[in-house]
């Protein structure tokens, strides 16, 4: 195999900047998706008060990072038993890895995107039984989805990558290469 291309986000403090500004305009686009998503209107109707709200939103962000993390790590597992995961935070940025672990690039794609579809599908579904008013479903699933800027760019990294490459998890990044 050949290295195709190394990906330390962990130390480009550079493109960690990036990813961050780039995480406003996703916050935008996705407070617009989720909300014609509550068109419907299933959510609870009683807001809470803004500060309520506030800590309600900060709060459940922080589990759901958590949760994020936790549902990577359950996919790495899936599909490499014997990989070892780990789980940290470095530079402003909680995440998973399994060092050392190769994947397809189907594979890696379905670890990369399985939080935020899960998670998202999973607070629909609060808003949609009414367990979440439109608000707090809107700007949790949002925050959450912006907040999956580095998943989104590793997707795009490796969806670049020839059809037969294979990536290899690292514990600041990802590996990219191709079978010869």
């Amino acid at each position: 195999m050949k290295l195709l291309k190394q990906i330390n986000l962990m130390d480009d403090q550079k493109t960690i900047k990036r990813l961050n500004l780039a995480a406003i305009p996703a916050l935008i686009f996705f407070y617009v998706f989720f909300t014609f998503l509550t068109v419907a209107g299933h959510g609870a109707t009683n807001e809470p008060p803004f500060f309520i709200g506030l800590l309600i939103l900060m709060g459940t962000y922080i589990v759901l990072i958590i949760i994020h993390e936790l549902i990577h790590g359950a996919f790495f597992k899936l599909f490499d038993p014997k990989g070892k995961v780990k789980f940290g935070f470095k530079n402003g940025v909680a995440y998973a890895t399994s060092p050392h672990s190769f994947y397809s690039k189907g594979k890696f794609a379905i670890v990369l995107l399985a939080p935020f579809i899960g998670i998202s599908v999973g607070l629909f579904l609060f808003y949609f039984f009414g367990w979440l008013t439109v608000s707090l479903f809107t700007w949790i699933a949002s925050v959450h989805a912006a907040s999956c800027v580095g998943d989104f760019y590793f997707l795009y990294l490796i969806a670049k990558a020839p059809a037969n490459s294979c990536v290899e998890d690292t514990e600041v990044g990802l590996n990219i290469y191709h079978e010869e």
